[in-house]
């Protein structure tokens, strides 16, 4: 097999594919949400005031947003449950690549990640989130 790595494709048309996918977002007929990635990038720990603070990148971005069906739930095997969501996100959009540590704030809804895709170019990402007590 013959593979040819990251740069399966030149820079230029990855932002021709960026830049159309980022359309067919605006265009879709389901409209875009905003909501905000938050990703943990680090922590610093001050033993003299006992505190431990956790920096993140915030990224307020607009998504696709769909439900997980019962089908999708049922052939999970667990993996998944009613009521999660998964957010279709350009990674373009992104400061940093989120993680099951990331959270997404949707409305008044924080929701945990607890799954994070990509197709194969790395252009789009698909975050399943759990909406968290």
């Amino acid at each position: 097999m013959n593979l040819r790595g990251a740069d399966i494709i030149s820079p230029t048309m990855r932002a021709a594919i960026e830049a159309d996918i980022a359309g067919m977002v605006g265009d879709a007929d389901v409209a875009p949400t905003t909501i905000t990635v938050s990703t943990p990038t680090g922590r610093t720990v001050s033993d003299a005031a006992g505190t431990v603070t956790i920096t993140s990148d915030d990224d307020t971005v607009s998504v696709l947003r769909a439900e997980v069906t019962l089908d999708e739930v049922a052939q999970a095997a667990g993996g998944l449950q009613l009521g999660d969501i998964r957010y279709h996100v350009t990674a373009s959009s992104l400061s940093s690549v989120p993680t099951l540590s990331s959270v997404v704030v949707d409305g008044g809804d924080r929701r945990r990640v607890v799954g994070v895709s990509s197709d194969p170019l790395g252009i789009v990402y698909t975050l399943t989130a759990r909406r968290t007590p």
